[in-house]
């Protein structure tokens, strides 16, 4: 048997305390338990051993019943891993116990000996794979800084290139990571980033006819420094949006949706989401009941699109009504104030799955893929708004 691992955060994102290292026999029993940091409730982690030694690993994510989703369906969580140098890869089971004072464990495993292993919630997202799929992609997107974040790191915006500036365009302004750990939404925006510099007709014509411009990273700080977000102190990111805005990014990307909607009629903007750890599928939420019923109803035109997209949904499930609590003022998110304040723009939440959809659970690529779906629909929605059928 090697001498004891070593158990740390990772090094991008990291998140994951330690409460106990044990052997079973050839076996290291590692338990551990999420970091709120700036959030009431935790979820994300991702820390790493090194030193294993090459042995089996056994995971514990103990008190799972305090993260957002509490202890309900955690036999449908299925965490990542990552051995040596190999990828990360979906476990293909979990096992839950109740403690005999009544708390919640998922236990998951490393089957396989390694001497080194990565451990998250989801499949990470950081800066560093954002600029890794930029490389793959040279010319297609150009890179801003629209400002600062809080702790100063710089605040960038993409835009598609090459685009004319001769009139106003159909467009979209794609958001992710409002709430730093939600990795999903990242991967959904590197599968529009891929298709829209590929060389598709769908792509192609929206390269000549369509504008899009991507904030990778709202939350950009929490996303480096491996916060989970949600309700994230002292102002969740996605109840900030006040007419004088609580976050410094957000008063960066209120400025940045003005010159947005300067450069593009029709518009829209997507905000890309994932929804507490357990819940399947993809959906919109709607505007709540106080907005007026003029958003509403747009936004069920827009719903109507992504229903096309998506066959292997239950179209009831789509578009879903908006009432859960709230910690902050439920009013004062991106689609009140796209609504308010930038002429009846329409923003559409997209939240997907951590886990699965449609009985499937999800890989990178099946991410990346509802990316190229939700920007078909956004593409059908637009045609609809210049009165075309997109032929």
């Amino acid at each position: 048997m090697s001498a004891e691992p070593t158990f740390a955060p990772a090094a991008m994102s990291g998140n994951g305390k330690l409460l106990e290292l044990t052997r079973d026999k050839k076996t290291w029993v590692v338990r551990f338990i999420s970091e709120p940091r700036t959030s009431p409730q935790p979820l994300w982690f991702s820390f790493e051993l090194s030193d294993v030694g090459g042995c089996p690993v056994r995971l514990i994510w103990d008190t799972v019943d305090i993260t957002l989703g509490g202890g309900s369906n955690l036999d449908t969580l299925r965490p990542v891993l990552r051995a040596d140098d190999g990828d990360w890869r979906r476990v293909p089971d979990v096992e839950v116990v109740t403690t005999t004072d009544g708390r919640s464990q998922v236990v998951f495993e490393q089957a396989e000996p390694c001497e080194r292993l990565g451990a998250a919630f989801c499949f990470p997202y950081g800066p560093d794979d954002l600029q890794a799929t930029l490389h793959e992609l040279p010319g297609a997107w150009d890179d801003s800084v629209i400002g600062l974040s809080r702790e100063g790191r710089e605040f960038r915006r993409l835009r598609q290139a090459n685009v004319s500036g001769d009139g106003k365009r159909p467009g979209v302004y794609f958001m992710a990571r409002q709430h730093a750990g939600e990795t999903p939404g990242s991967w959904l925006m590197d599968g529009v980033m891929r298709f829209l510099a590929g060389d598709s007709d769908e792509a192609r014509r929206w390269r000549e006819e369509f504008d899009c411009w991507l904030a990778p990273f709202v939350d950009l700080d929490g996303v480096v420094d491996g916060d989970y977000g949600k309700d994230a102190l002292p102002w969740d990111f996605n109840r900030a949006w006040e007419l004088l805005p609580m976050r410094p990014e957000v008063h960066a990307l209120q400025q940045d949706l003005q010159r947005f909607a300067g450069a593009t009629e029709p518009r829209v903007v997507i905000d890309l989401h994932a929804p507490v750890h357990w819940t399947p599928g993809l959906f919109h939420h709607m505007p709540r009941d106080q907005r007026p019923l003029e958003q509403t109803k747009v936004a069920l035109s827009f719903a109507r699109f992504t229903r096309e997209q998506f066959p292997e949904l239950d179209p009831d499930s789509i578009a879903r009504p908006t009432r859960y609590a709230s910690r902050w003022n439920a009013l004062s998110m991106l689609g009140s104030w796209t609504w308010d304040y930038l002429d009846k723009t329409l923003e559409m939440t997209v939240e997907t799955s951590y886990q699965r959809v449609a009985g499937k659970v999800l890989q990178r690529e099946d991410y990346r893929g509802f990316g190229r779906r939700v920007l078909m629909a956004t593409m059908g929605w637009l045609d609809e708004q210049m009165g075309g059928d997109g032929a």
